[in-house]
């Protein structure tokens, strides 16, 4: 049985909350301007001066814990990785590099990863990293009585076991394509084992901290105000330039955007259209545009009514004026996705041209296409009929995006009404059968943070899938699906990967809107952190600097 508090169920939730609590206020910029497109980046240069300290934002307000297994939204992402590291590193291209695991290697059929970890990193308090450590921080994230959002990874996993003094075995019952990905991400973090028993339940709290290897150390953390960590002189892979960061909770558009104008905020992640806009033409800083993960859509919540056929999401994937929504919902901030798994997703994958291939063989739909879509509507039985689509209450771009949605609806012969639920029954919708009662459609923004198309995929397009709200089930993509993901080959996973998206993307089992820009803003003279969305998942912090100027 899966985990409910699967880690993308808690992106998902979590992102959404989110975004209700951010974007609240309008702010300076909303009046419907678009932002200059420019090409994205996944990186900015390194930084070459010494800082002192820089003050960070987090526009998602204050973390929740920065545990790296009770990380689950932007905040804690945030700050968390550039403590604590993974034992695969993830680079902002969204390609795996060896991190605190030199290696990382299949044997026996794929039933085998053999984790040889770095000689001579230490933790923050001088003792040695060691695979006692490793197995410890495994098991750890593998047991569902810890918290851990990250369990559901490791479904293939039978034991965690000690070969070598620096030396970590996994054995499986069954190959599995997507774990090595998954070690490049909050699955594979590394703690301090002695440490973390000590502090037990206080461990990645205001009382208990941290202990990792990471390029920073945590210090303090002041409830309601900010966390604030110092540079780790001892780092294993290179020292920091920045001596301290202090992150500010700024939940408020209008607050960030205030602070980051004044020049008191150095640099933020996941800025706000609103803030975004008003902070285009700023002096004071830049905005950098990133490839993402992130993508705004809808889909089913119930096995019954029109939602539920794939003819009627059909219709209003075609009705929908897509561009129109880049460019006023999202000023510009956004580009067409031709499915619900963004392309960054497996960009850095040996077989990244494969996918892309298949990729661009999918229809775009950005083009309004009413007569068809009219056509489907009738067919579904659907005319007239009315639907339910739940948006969290107080974000302005879902507000605005649903009702976008509700316009072109109403071309097609179906009425939408919205319904708009606070943060805590909206994320019950993602956990419970009975909040989805008497409702049709979610619409909401979710992302992944590491890499693979098979993070997203079997949980909306298999039978028993976390998102597989409207019942889909086709034996075919199950076993491609499957296929994809028992095998250590990055081809044929590919390859099957491919073949089921081509059929499961015809049932529209998420209508994707549009997939979001990372966004990034440094303040004049500082540089060097990905503007990928890599950050979530990576020690963004280890080369920003000064630039000199």
């Amino acid at each position: 049985m899966r985990n409910i508090r699967n880690t993308t169920t808690v992106r998902l939730a979590a992102l959404a909350v989110a975004a209700a609590v951010g974007l609240t206020a309008c702010g300076a910029g909303s009046s419907g301007s678009t932002i200059k497109k420019s090409a994205l980046r996944t990186t900015t240069p390194a930084g070459t001066q010494s800082v002192a300290a820089v003050t960070w934002g987090l526009p998602d307000g204050e973390p929740t814990s920065i545990d790296p297994i009770l990380v689950g939204a932007s905040s804690e992402m945030t700050v968390s990785s550039n403590m604590c590291e993974n034992l695969l590193a993830l680079q902002p291209d969204f390609s795996v590099e060896p991190g605190l695991a030199t290696s990382a290697n299949w044997s026996h059929g794929g039933k085998t990863l053999t984790l040889d970890i770095h000689p001579g990193v230490k933790f923050w308090d001088g003792k040695p990293l060691t695979a006692d450590d490793v197995v410890y921080s495994l098991q750890r994230t593998a047991n569902p009585k810890t918290g851990s959002y990250y369990t559901d990874a490791f479904a293939h996993v039978t034991s965690i076991a000690k070969t070598g003094p620096l030396q970590v075995t996994l054995s499986l019952d069954a190959p599995d394509y997507q774990l090595r990905n998954a070690l490049a991400g909050a699955t594979g973090n590394v703690v301090e084992k002695a440490y973390a028993e000590k502090q037990g339940k206080k461990f990645g709290t205001v009382a208990g901290g941290l202990m990792c290897t990471g390029p920073y150390k945590f210090v303090s953390w002041k409830s309601g105000d900010s966390i604030t960590m110092v540079a780790n002189h001892d780092y294993w892979n290179g020292t920091p330039k920045v001596e301290k960061i202090t992150f500010r909770f700024l939940g408020d558009v209008s607050t960030l955007t205030s602070a980051l104008r004044a020049g008191t905020i150095d640099g933020a992640y996941d800025l706000p259209i609103a803030a975004a806009v008003a902070l285009s033409k700023s002096k004071v800083g830049t905005i950098y545009r990133g490839p993402s993960t992130s993508s705004l859509s809808f889909g089913p919540t119930s096995t019954t009514g029109p939602g539920a056929d794939p003819r009627v999401r059909t219709a209003l994937d075609l009705a929908i004026d897509k561009q129109a929504l880049i460019k006023s919902v999202l000023r510009g901030l956004g580009t067409i996705q031709r499915t619900f798994t963004a392309p960054l997703a497996w960009s850095g994958d040996p077989a990244a041209a494969t996918y892309r291939a298949a990729y661009d063989a999918l229809p775009a739909d950005d083009t309004p296409n009413l007569t068809e879509a009219r056509k489907l509507v009738k067919e579904a039985g659907a005319e007239g009929k009315t639907l339910v689509m739940v948006i969290p209450a107080g974000s302005t771009t879902e507000t605005q995006a649903a009702t976008l949605v509700q316009a072109a609806a109403k071309k097609i012969g179906i009425t939408i009404k919205l319904r708009t639920l606070q943060p805590t029954p909206f994320s019950a919708l993602f956990y419970s059968p009975q909040a989805r009662s008497g409702t049709d459609f979610v619409l909401t923004i979710g992302y992944q943070e590491v890499p693979g198309p098979l993070y997203y995929a079997p949980e909306f397009a298999t039978k028993d899938g976390l998102y597989n709200w409207s019942g889909y089930q086709n034996d075919q993509v199950t076993k491609l699906l499957n296929a994809a993901r028992s095998t250590t080959d990055p081809e044929v996973s590919a390859k099957n990967f491919n073949q089921a998206q081509t059929i499961f993307n015809s049932a529209r089992l998420q209508v994707t809107l549009a997939g979001l820009d990372s966004l990034l803003y440094l303040k004049k003279g500082l540089t060097g952190a990905p503007a990928s969305v890599a950050y979530y998942s990576s020690p963004w912090a280890l080369h920003l600097g000064g630039t000199g100027k």
